[in-house]
Formats: structure tokens, sequence, C-alpha cells
């Protein structure tokens, strides 16, 4: 294999004008792969925002084409309208990045990628693998991919060199679901640059801290508003800061003319660096999800020294344990009640928990769990 090859990524989810933190982690794996090799992404979005094709590049940090194709939105014939134009944009668009031909395509998200995914690994006879981080394949993950996303998930699953789910418990998840392809867990990945450990100092307020979509089947933010509640009735000096791109008045309208609805703020979505300081000012992360894989949030509130307090669900208990956190069970109010309460009592060690955050999930690491895999799927013949 070559000292760095050269990799094509193209994923179902990226963030775009329409949907700015849409699989923004997808980001962060690519400059961790840019480590170790060449990389590229190209990404087609429907939109019913442009009028016309729109391609728009950037060079900084890796080469990313985003290409925005108008959506038909005739009945059915628009459907195959629009399947038709992504497929050429992809075979177009991929063979004009600088990497010329690729030696490898690294795809995010089986669904629906894998099928541009699969037309290019014919095109070029090269190796294709995933990264998966997707829910669905959980049994209680809701909503469950219809039949058609099953039957494709498991057929591109099956035409996959490898594949590389971001935690263990979805790798199990994956091979339940009927998918046998080989498997590598490779993590998501966090910037220790961004995310850097800041030393907690007593205060007079105890600053809890919840980032999500606030999705209310996965996020459960219902459960923590109930919890927090509860706490409020107890201990005046506790507060709720909030970050999310979700719908967040929704919330508010239901909380509303509560006393503790003071306690709680909502600060909206912010970027990677309005996130790092919101875990830096917090004392705590609270997570209360029904279903999760390796959200990436725990890994940033690890790498900022933030302790954590989340649902045991998914692969969250890869990487919360009593050295950085505590678990509870999922849907169990007084657990987390409890819990809440627990952790303003205990001490944690904020360069330990950085220092942990680097040597399982730091950029570094995961370019060498690629690195790994490039040479594993590049040191075999590909049909």
């Amino acid at each position: 294999m070559q000292a760095r090859p050269k990799v094509l990524f193209i994923s179902s989810w990226y963030p775009s004008v329409l949907k700015p933190t849409e699989g923004n982690f997808v980001q962060q794996h690519i400059r961790a792969a840019q480590l170790i090799a060449d990389v590229a992404l190209v990404h087609v979005v429907l939109s019913t925002k442009h009028q016309e094709l729109t391609h728009e590049t950037r060079q900084d940090p890796y080469e990313e084409q985003v290409i925005y194709i108008p959506k038909n939105e005739l009945f059915l014939v628009g459907m195959l309208v629009n399947y038709f134009k992504i497929f050429m944009a992809y075979w177009k668009f991929a063979a004009q990045t600088k990497l010329a031909k690729p030696d490898l395509i690294h795809a995010n998200v089986l669904y629906p990628i894998g099928l541009v995914g699969l037309m290019l690994k014919l095109r070029w006879r090269i190796p294709l693998l995933f990264t998966e981080h997707w829910t669905c394949y959980h049994e209680e993950a809701k909503p469950q991919p219809t039949r058609v996303q099953q039957y494709f998930l498991r057929w591109i699953g099956k035409k996959a060199t490898l594949l590389m789910p971001v935690s263990l418990d979805l790798a199990a998840a994956m091979q339940r679901f009927g998918i046998t392809a080989p498997m590598k867990v490779v993590p998501n990945v966090v910037d220790p640059l961004i995310f850097t450990p800041v030393q907690k100092r007593p205060h007079g307020v105890y600053r809890f801290v919840h980032i999500s979509s606030l999705d209310p089947e996965q996020k459960n933010f219902h459960l923590l508003l109930r919890a927090f509640h509860q706490l409020k009735k107890q201990q005046a000096k506790v507060e709720l800061h909030v970050i999310s791109d979700g719908a967040f008045n929704d919330y508010a309208q239901l909380i509303k003319g509560f006393e503790f609805a003071k306690s709680i703020h909502f600060h909206g979505c912010q970027d990677s660096a309005g996130v790092a300081a919101m875990l830096q000012f917090a004392d705590a992360l609270v997570l209360s999800s029904r279903f999760e894989n390796l959200p990436c949030v725990l890994l940033e509130a690890l790498s900022t020294g933030t302790p954590m307090i989340a649902t045991q669900v998914g692969g969250v208990a890869e990487l919360v344990n009593d050295s950085n956190g505590i678990l509870v069970a999922s849907e169990d109010e007084q657990a987390l009640l409890a819990a809440m309460i627990a952790i303003q009592q205990r001490q944690y060690e904020v360069q330990a928990l950085h220092q942990a955050a680097l040597q399982k999930y730091s950029p570094a690491v995961i370019a060498g769990l690629f690195s790994e895999a490039y040479q594993l799927v590049l040191n075999k013949d590909v049909a």
C-alpha cells in the first residue's frame, strides 16, 4: 500500500446550508483521516431552495465539493428524476476531485449513500468501506427503518468490503439485524484543540448542561425536565443549560409558568467553540436518551474534563463509568434525580478525564485506526 492512500468520502449525512449540523461528526472523521491519507469529499443535496445546480467547493481543511440539485416535486416521476440526477452528479463530480481515481471509497451511513458507493466501487473496482453511525439497528430505536430500507441496509452491508461501526454495541446490533460483513469498530473523534480542559471551581450555582437535537423519541428531554423539576424542589441553586438546534420553543411552552422554568436557559444552536465553552462553563453534562450509539457530546465533555450523567443505552457504557460520571437506567426519573444529586458531591480530576479522551478519541488515535482499516482492505483483491 502507498504511504498515503487516496480516499474519497461520501456520506448520507453531511452539513449543508439546508441542515448546518447534520452529520457534523463526519467532518471530524475526515479531518482525522487526513492525517494519514489524501482525502476529498463529494456530497450531493436535493434542495427546494436552489433553482439550478449549484456547485460549492473549498480546499481547507480538506477538499470538499457540495452540489445542490433542484428537487423535482412531481409525484413518483419526480422521485425517479431526483435519483437519476443524484447518481449522475456523483458520477461526474467524484471523478473531478484532486484524487482523480481514488484508492478506496469511505462512505458514512449505509443507506442511502451506499447505493452510490456501490456504483463507484464498480466503476473503479476499488474497496468500499462504511462508517456507521445510525441508531436504526437497535430494536428500541424509533422510527424503525421501512421494509425497503431494511432490505437495502442488509444488501449494501453484505457488499461492503469493511464496516466500521462507532461502538461495539452498534456492531452487535448490526449483526443481529442480519449484516454479516467484516467489521472493525472505529469510534467517533473529538478535537482536543477545541475541547480543552478547564478546572471546575466552586461557585454559588451548580450548572447542568444538556446538548442534543431534542428529538422527543430519542433524546427524551421530557425525562430530564421532570427530574430537574424534582431537583429544584430540593435545591434552589441549580441551573439547566440547553444547547440544541431543535424545537426548544415547544418545551418552553410546556413549562411556561412553572417556577423552575426560570432556571432553564436555552442557548440555541452553537458551533464547536460554543459547545466547548458551555461544557467548560458547566459542572456536569446530562443525557436522558432512550437509544444512542456513541454520542459525540460525551467525548467532548470528557475532553473538557466535564463529568457526565447518561442513560445506559447503546454504546454509552463503553465511555461513561465511575471514573468520569454516573450511568442510570433509561426512563428512570428517580435514578436520574438521584444521580443529579450524587454527582454534586463527587470530585473528578479534570486532566485525567482529558487524558482519557486523548487516549481513545483523539484525531491521532482515530487516524491510526483508519490507517489499519485502509491497509487491511487495500492489501486484498477486490472483485
